[in-house]
């Protein structure tokens, strides 16, 4: 930091210094400049963010949903199923962001060049992550008005309860890694341990063949593909994450293992917990086993750690689209935070579920573009990766196909005489494998043209205009 290398005569005043500097130290200013060596992360630190990611509300209410369609047989092996898809595509893409050092963002200025990277894939990631930070906040807001009503204190106001969460879920966004770490530490055992006594309770109450039973009303594709599409995005971050991992073997233990064990775990006790009481709701869950004041701590905790990770990674894809330097990152955090909690606080959440699910199907496909360049076109050495100044409408057009054809996969087909398709294959696993495929071939095609882009740039290059 520059306050180390400032001298100052007075005693009071370089201690003033020293606090300043120790105090912006734990502001994580490495947003789009490489990562060095010295910064690496062990696996588990980052296997721990990802937990603390999967402990979430939504895979709670996703639990709890399919527990009303499919038997419990049925819910596991499609999350599993589901989530090993997402956790083998975020391994690769996870294993490039180690290689490079870079976050997800950067890593795409190859595949859709670099003002292609800005103004598509950045674009598409910032809203939708700013997009769910909204719709936590409010979710979260909401239960706890409930639940304060519930312990004796009615009409606690929604806005206010926005505001309260949404700047502390903010506060742990905007110090970065280290306390985004520190927070998943504390929160992940807690939120387990919660979970494991709603399973508990559940079991006792209405007994083990209540909670396992039931028909499989919903194919399994389709629990598939909401189970991919749930965790879209997931599928394009990861090396935001994986970036600070000291090995490709590390990044992979780190993925398999904080994805898919924490999100069966997750679906599997929300589905238990909805059976046992008979609600959807993870707050009135909470509420109906006894424990109000413990479902709020849990409630609370499961939002922190997934809205956390929605402000973090949001930032990151601004300051791509904007170009901005690393020391911005904390003020650009706040100012998405603060964008997030505008839009929980006018209700536009509810407005947003449409769009999320439009955007579950068009995020996907960046991923598939991204890895089809780093290992198949690249063979997945990081020397024959660099940025592409402009556009490369190689990238663009397989995202735009992938996505389209992923949406109608998801919605017009399943209703036409070519329904075994939809029913068949996952709309958003189409959509990364189409896009895949036809990057490799516009790029033998047209790849060295103006199709592709203006020409190399050097990531030192890139990283100057970050300074």
């Amino acid at each position: 930091m520059h306050h180390d290398t400032e001298q100052n005569t007075a005693q009071n005043a370089g201690q003033g210094a020293a606090m300043e500097g120790e105090r912006l130290a734990n502001l994580e200013q490495k947003a789009l400049s490489r990562i060095p060596d010295s910064m690496r992360q062990s696996w588990q630190a980052i296997a721990f963010i990802w937990i603390g990611t999967m402990i979430c509300i939504p895979m709670l209410m996703v639990g709890g949903i399919l527990a009303g369609a499919m038997s419990l047989a049925g819910i596991i092996t499609a999350t599993a199923i589901g989530f090993l898809i997402c956790a083998i595509v975020m391994v690769f893409g996870g294993m490039q962001g180690t290689d490079l050092g870079l976050p997800s963002t950067m890593c795409a200025t190859k595949a859709f060049g670099d003002r292609g990277s800005s103004f598509v894939t950045s674009l598409v990631v910032f809203i939708a992550q700013l997009g769910w930070f909204g719709v936590q906040t409010a979710v979260c807001a909401l239960a706890f008005s409930g639940l304060m009503a519930h312990v004796g204190v009615e009409g606690f106001p929604f806005w206010a309860s926005c505001v309260i969460w949404g700047v502390v879920m903010l506060f742990t966004a905007v110090y970065g890694f280290k306390f985004m770490k520190i927070l998943n530490y504390i929160a992940v055992p807690l939120l387990l341990i919660m979970c494991i006594y709603g399973i508990v309770y559940s079991v006792n109450t209405v007994g083990w063949e209540a909670v396992s039973g039931g028909e499989n009303l919903m194919p399994m594709s389709a629990a598939i593909s909401l189970i991919i599409g749930l965790f879209a995005v997931g599928t394009v971050i990861n090396a935001d994450f994986t970036r600070y991992s000291k090995s490709r073997k590390a990044t992979g233990m780190a993925t398999l293992l904080g994805v898919v064990p924490a999100a069966i775990v997750m679906i599997f006790a929300g589905a238990i917990m909805a059976r046992g009481t008979g609600e959807y709701d993870i707050s009135a869950i909470f509420a109906n086993i006894g424990i109000p004041a413990v479902g709020m701590i849990a409630l609370i905790l499961a939002t922190w750690t997934t809205n956390t990770s929605n402000a973090y990674t949001a930032a990151l894809a601004l300051m791509k689209v904007l170009s901005l330097a690393d020391k911005k990152r904390p003020i650009v955090t706040m100012i998405c935070g603060a964008a997030g909690i505008i839009i929980a606080i006018a209700g536009l959440a509810d407005g947003l579920t449409v769009f999320v699910t439009i955007l579950g199907s068009f995020v996907p496909p960046i991923a598939g573009a991204v890895l089809a360049d780093y290992w198949i076109v690249g063979r997945g050495k990081p020397g024959n990766w660099h940025p592409i100044k402009g556009v490369n409408f190689c990238g663009i057009v397989s995202w735009a196909v992938g996505g389209v054809l992923a949406l109608l996969f998801g919605t017009t087909i399943p209703t036409q005489p070519l329904s075994a398709v939809g029913n068949y294959f996952s709309p958003a696993l189409a959509g990364i494998l189409i896009a895949c495929g036809l990057y490799v071939l516009l790029n033998a095609v047209a790849g060295k043209g103006a199709f592709g882009g203006k020409g190399e740039i050097s990531i030192e290059e890139m990283e100057a205009r970050l300074k």
